[in-house]
Formats: C-alpha cells, sequence, structure tokens
C-alpha cells in the first residue's frame, strides 16, 4: 500500500490526523492488510497499516439503496454519512455530511473525504484521498488487496 501527505500547512494536519485515525504519519509504501467483520447489522472493518497501526471504523446501513438508502462510517466520536454509486462496476463512496460528537460540521470546515474500490484483472484496488476546503489535499493511502481467507472447521 502506498501513503501520500498532502504538502506545507495541509501535509503537517494530515500526518496528525493520520496519527489520530491509526496510520502512520511517514509517507511510501507500507504493508497493509484489512480485516472486516459483520454482524446482522455492522461491518467492522480493521485496516493495518505497517503492521502496527490499526484503524477501526463500523458501518450501519441505514435503509435499502432502493429506498434512498446509505451507510453511516463510525470511527470513535466521528460519524459519516456516506452515499454509493456504482456507475462503470466500480464502489465510490459519496460522502453526505460529517459529525463529531454529533453535532454537523459545516462544509466549509468540513473534511472531504473521496474512497472507492474498482476490481482490475480479478484483484480488489482502492484509494482513499482526504482534503480540506482552501488547503487541498491532506493524506490518502491506496493499494491492491489479495484475498486471504481464514476457514474454520468443525
Amino acid at each position: 500500500m502506498d501513503i501520500r501527505f498532502g504538502s506545507g500547512v495541509a501535509g503537517w494536519i494530515g500526518r496528525r490526523m493520520a496519527r489520530k485515525l491509526g496510520g502512520p504519519a511517514k509517507a511510501g509504501k507500507v504493508p497493509f492488510s484489512v480485516e472486516i467483520h459483520h454482524s446482522t447489522k455492522t461491518l467492522i472493518w480493521s485496516r493495518t497499516f505497517a503492521n502496527s497501526h490499526t484503524f477501526t471504523s463500523e458501518f450501519h446501513p441505514v435503509k435499502t439503496y432502493q429506498q434512498g438508502g446509505y451507510w453511516v462510517e463510525s470511527t470513535g466520536p466521528i460519524k459519516i454519512q456516506l452515499g454509493v454509486s456504482t456507475e462503470g462496476g466500480n464502489w465510490q463512496w459519496l460522502q453526505r455530511s460529517v459529525s463529531i460528537f454529533r453535532l454537523p460540521i459545516p462544509t466549509i470546515f468540513r473534511p472531504k473525504v473521496s474512497a472507492g474500490k474498482a476490481i482490475v484483472n480479478e484483484l480488489y484496488q482502492f484509494e482513499v484521498k482526504i482534503s480540506l476546503p482552501v488547503l487541498g489535499f491532506l493524506f490518502g493511502y491506496s493499494g491492491t488487496l489479495k484475498e486471504d481467507v481464514e476457514e474454520t472447521i468443525g
């Protein structure tokens, strides 16, 4: 996986934000894995960067796709409401709103998260970018996941 940071003040903020979210604060290629668990109402994603930094979030569906549904990603006190676009067969999260401690963050101060995935040559490729109005690109990461399925017999 490759992690990148913006330049100047944006990069400084990006490194601090990455650390707060459990990621590394140094750019470059790092080992990356993700474990996805689920219950009837929640998906839990645990992303591990550089074999030591883990960032976990929970995804809760609200309504169905046909009903105009969306997902809510929760990471500690931060909640991001996300729609989904599947144009061209790819999956793109569409950020609708962000709140912290249940208080909505106004658009002018809200980090913009751009995240998506595509299947290319039967491999799962992903990219996540975070930016702020005025400052621009803070940090992002991208890469290709290889399936490692654990089976339980018994």
